[in-house]
């Protein structure tokens, strides 16, 4: 019988298809290998892998500076000078900006001139004959008053410049020239020896910010993932965590889990809990603000562990067995064995087998089915060659064959 050129070229194709699903199936189930079983179809079997088991929990978060310090000046006035950019990295006492000094110098003039003259007036009452106690006693306690608004007067025109808290990464500055300075952050302030009052913050060092400048703390970087509820009662303070970049193919950090938050936040009904993962240190090119994979690590097994995929293990009435291929008579025996960690790559068996055993993980059985063409019908098996062509003159192309390649 004459077969179409169309027929041909589709036979030609369902070739190669076959083809590529047997090699998938030898990829997806590496390192397991499958071996014919004529009676029950194809079996599977692979070997007992040693190694390091481990079982993880997965979030993700952005990266974040391990603290964000908010800096502003301790005192009101007309900005004179910024002296940084965002971008640049600061030391610590670093000068940031400047205020103008007039209005602050002819203060320190004033308070330090009542200082002269309390200090006169002391002389005087002292000098008197018969000089009363108290008028002199006032006259030393006006002195004091005096010296102490002086030294205030003083402290604010030194605090007219305002340097870096902390050495770190600008990564905001509100200031410009001519504009009217803050008197504190809105973070939260507290006057310091810079002649600032700075604010830390632990959020996201895209927030806003309230100072004249905003340093980021990049001796170290930390993401902050939301993690469960019913996930979270298995993190703890100190477990080890590896961190992934999805901006960046290949690069990983290691880190550990060190802090979760006590309460839960809700969204959508979703209950989390913030958790954070600092990392040990800082990969080359990782930036603040980008995506980061976090799998924090909450079982993990001793390096020489013996571990097999789930798919061998059968588990009934409380015991655990597994079919254990014999190397030299291809004979399948069922070994009782001994279970551990629950890992995301496999299983750990702590007693029952020994390393690189071959095992069964599993069977796939062949099954025949029939398919109807336009006018010719076909049997497909379970990894059997396509059918040959429906008859004549309806054009229709036969059903897959069966295992053996029968045509349809």
């Amino acid at each position: 019988m004459k077969i179409s050129r169309r027929v041909l070229i589709n036979g030609g194709l369902a070739v190669v298809i076959v083809a590529a699903l047997a090699l998938a199936g030898i990829v997806i189930f590496k390192p397991f290998s499958a071996t014919s079983a004529p009676a029950t179809g194809m079996q599977l079997t692979g070997t007992v892998q040693q190694g390091i088991v481990s079982s993880t929990i997965t979030a993700s978060g952005a990266i974040a500076a391990a603290r964000d310090v908010s800096a502003d000046f301790a005192v009101s006035g007309t900005i004179a000078s910024v002296d940084v950019a965002v971008g640049q990295t600061v030391t610590a006492g670093q000068m940031l900006g400047t205020l103008d000094t007039t209005d602050l110098q002819s203060t320190v003039n004033t308070d330090y001139a009542a200082y002269v003259y309390a200090s006169q007036d002391l002389t005087a009452a002292a000098a008197q004959p018969n000089a009363q106690v108290s008028f002199i006693n006032q006259a030393k306690q006006s002195l004091a008053q005096a010296k102490g608004t002086w030294m205030t007067a003083k402290e604010n025109l030194a605090k007219a410049t305002l340097t870096a808290p902390i050495a770190g990464l600008l990564i905001a500055v509100s200031g410009e020239v001519g504009a009217s300075s803050g008197s504190s952050s809105g973070s939260g302030s507290g006057s310091s020896s810079s002649g600032a009052s700075t604010g830390s913050t632990s959020g996201s060092t895209s927030s806003s910010s309230s100072g004249f400048v905003t340093i980021a703390d990049v001796s170290s970087y930390k993401v902050t993932a939301n993690i469960a509820e019913a996930d979270i009662s298995n993190v703890t303070v100190g477990q080890a965590a590896t961190v992934s970049f999805p901006a960046l193919t290949g690069v990983t950090a290691t880190a550990k889990v060190t802090a979760v938050s006590p309460t839960a936040t809700s969204s959508n009904s979703v209950v989390t809990y913030a958790t954070t993962i600092t990392l040990d240190a800082i990969p080359d090119k990782v930036r603040l603000g980008q995506t980061a994979s976090v799998a924090i690590t909450i079982n993990s097994s001793a390096a020489d562990a013996l571990y097999v995929p789930a798919a061998a293990i059968t588990t009934a009435n409380g015991r655990s067995t597994v079919k254990v291929v014999d190397s030299k008579t291809g004979k399948t025996t069922v070994t009782t064995v001994t279970l551990g960690i629950v890992g995301d790559d496999g299983t750990e068996v702590k007693t029952g087998l020994t390393a690189s055993e071959t095992i069964v993980i599993g069977t796939v059985t062949a099954s025949t089915t029939t398919t109807t063409g336009t006018t010719g019908t076909g049997t497909r098996g379970g990894f059997g060659g396509f059918g040959g062509a429906g008859t004549f003159p309806g054009g229709g192309t036969g059903g897959f064959g069966n295992r053996n390649g029968a045509n349809g």
